[in-house]
């Protein structure tokens, strides 16, 4: 039996779109935000709403310049945006759990509808490492500049493999080459910031618990990313450098 508060929530759920001011029809949204109410709850929201990404996508359905983000205050709220809107992918902070619920449990609840991303203070990362390592989940660590980590994440959850496939390959032919340059760094240093980032999360929490050979494969993870990212980064300025200038017509 329904709660008198999941009966209110039911009823209210098709009013309480945020779509950044206009109303479109819709199947889903392509983000469902779980925050406490805030200053980081709107700006999340309105970088999600901008995001780069999801208006291309939103544009190519003829939907207008930005995508639909619905919004949850707590956990009851959540849960029932999650199985009535049909989200692209979710992203939610654990400040909005109950005592009663692990952030494990929120996030495995919320993995049965889309990708989940979790907002949740670094030491929490530990709880969730099984749902990492199956890739059901990202976990941005709540500490300085995470939005536009949280953003990236969010981003990269919305767009099909096979639109980054299209992007590389329209770079790649384009008219102006220093396009790819931009995608190179976008699609590849996005997520390679988070694999570095949770490696040395892992690294710094988890050593004393860890085997050497644990510990030296984690650190061989960062070395590497680390590697590649400087390698993205020389590849770029190499490929703008090349064609930052033309011939004289």
């Amino acid at each position: 039996m329904k709660t008198e508060v999941e009966v209110d929530l039911s009823l209210e759920l098709e009013e309480d779109i945020n779509t950044m001011g206009f109303k479109t029809s819709f199947r889903g949204v392509a983000a469902l935000v779980g925050m406490v109410p805030g200053d980081t709850r709107a700006d999340l929201v309105e970088r999600l709403a901008h995001d780069s990404s999801a208006r291309r996508l939103s544009n190519s359905a003829g939907c207008g310049n930005h995508r639909e983000i619905a919004q949850a205050s707590h956990w009851i709220e959540l849960k029932a945006r999650a199985a009535r809107l049909n989200p692209e992918t979710i992203v939610f902070d654990d400040s909005i759990l109950p005592p009663d619920i692990s952030l494990e449990e929120a996030a495995r609840r919320m993995a049965l509808f889309a990708p989940v991303i979790v907002i949740a203070p670094s030491e929490k990362q530990s709880q969730l490492i099984s749902l990492l390592s199956a890739g059901e989940i990202d976990f941005v660590a709540r500490s300085g500049e995470f939005l536009s980590l949280a953003a990236a994440f969010v981003e990269r959850r919305l767009r099909p493999p096979q639109a980054i496939e299209d992007e590389f390959r329209s770079a790649w032919t384009a008219d102006l080459p220093s396009d790819f340059a931009e995608v190179l760094r976008h699609e590849i240093n996005n997520p390679l910031t988070g694999i570095l980032g949770n490696a040395e999360l892992l690294l710094s929490q988890l050593r004393p618990n860890l085997t050497p050979v644990s510990v030296q494969r984690l650190e061989t993870v960062v070395d590497l990313a680390v590697r590649l990212r400087e390698t993205i980064r020389c590849l770029s300025s190499e490929w703008e450098r090349q064609h930052s200038s033309f011939p004289p017509a």
